[in-house]
């Protein structure tokens, strides 16, 4: 780990997270800023929703047999971390985790940064703890402003369940930052590392909406990560213990085979 590579690593995409940050912050007050007129048409509401299909719950994260939506965990998680906000933040993580090697290989910067005198393993490391720390700063101010909406609009969310909600978010997108970081470890372009772990993501999306919709599919949900993926359940503070920790487990099994496999290349071209 190289604490000068890391504060420069955190600072190039300071930026980007901060865009990233403010953007969600605004989206989750407006939203939330729609529950009380919810609330007070609680019963319409409830007959519209009726008349949906169930696929068109199933494309936007939402299981129609379990979701409150007049609930103010199931209205956010409806209208905004069911969909809107990991399909966000992963954009931030797919592409700043893709460009921690690929970057440097891509603008032929990747002979200046393995001069340093470190190792390979403590300089991809130290950018990686920064991609980390892009994504607690991403959680946490979406935690706040969550917290703030609930205060402000008559919502319902107790300190068990916004933590929870951090946990299931962030290693959610440890999971994925995972995978980027390794797809960047092992390809030359930043396109290509994007392009690889976008697919991926799309695949899982696909498996787990076909494992929702036919009892037939049903296995596909074991290939997608979507599935422990649950920010409802985080909400209302009972999340499964089990979901965030295959995250995190498949985030630190791809960052170290992201750092064994950037050790391991002879050739950065």
């Amino acid at each position: 780990m190289s604490w000068p590579m890391f504060r420069k690593a955190a600072r190039d995409l300071s930026w980007t997270v901060f865009w990233y940050a403010l953007g969600l912050v605004i989206y989750i007050v407006m939203l939330a800023s729609f529950y009380p007129t919810l609330e007070r048409q609680r019963e319409e509401f409830e007959r519209v929703l009726q008349q949906y299909p169930e696929f068109l719950f199933r494309i936007f994260g939402i299981d129609p047999q379990r979701v409150l939506f007049t609930s103010f965990a199931g209205f956010m998680h409806a209208e905004t971390f069911g969909f809107i906000w990991p399909a966000t933040a992963l954009i931030f993580v797919v592409l700043s985790g893709a460009a921690v090697v690929a970057q440097e290989v891509e603008r032929g910067t990747a002979e200046f940064w393995l001069s340093v005198p470190l190792s390979r393993v403590r300089l991809l490391a130290s950018k990686q703890l920064a991609l980390l720390t892009g994504i607690l700063v991403i959680v946490l101010t979406s935690a706040v402003a969550l917290a703030a909406s609930a205060a402000a609009f008559g919502g319902e969310l107790t300190g068990r369940g916004l933590g929870q909600l951090v946990l299931a978010l962030t290693s959610f997108l440890v999971a994925f930052g995972g995978m980027a970081t390794l797809a960047s470890a092992l390809t030359s372009e930043r396109s290509k590392a994007a392009g690889l772990v976008g697919g991926v993501i799309l695949l899982m999306y696909l498996a787990w909406i076909l494992s929702g919709l036919a009892e037939e599919a049903r296995w596909l949900r074991y290939f997608s990560l979507l599935t422990a993926y649950d920010p409802q359940a985080a909400m209302l503070g009972e999340l499964a213990w089990y979901k965030p920790a295959i995250h995190l487990l498949v985030g630190l099994g791809t960052g170290i085979a992201a750092l064994s496999a950037f050790a391991r290349r002879d050739i950065v071209t």
